[in-house]
């Protein structure tokens, strides 16, 4: 989950070490703009795959199937 202290870091360092660590997956929950990011590893590069904000719904198919709506994570639904 992102924080204002280490915004920066989740965005840019950590996603660039996971990625060069081959994580097949990354995902970020931002709180204070409601919404979940996700990635996947495609030829050693993330491709984004997936954004949902507030009460839209994020659907997708790998790494596994899965469909959330950001709100309903962030208020514990």
């Amino acid at each position: 989950m992102l924080s204002p202290s280490t915004r920066a870091v989740d965005l840019t360092l950590k996603k660039r070490m996971y990625e060069e660590s081959e994580v097949v997956a990354y995902w970020v929950v931002d709180p204070v703009v409601p919404s979940v990011r996700a990635w996947l590893l495609q030829d050693g590069v993330y491709v984004e795959v997936g954004y949902a904000e507030g009460e839209d719904v994020l659907r997708l198919a790998e790494p596994f199937p899965i469909e959330l709506t950001p709100l309903d994570l962030l208020d514990g639904r």
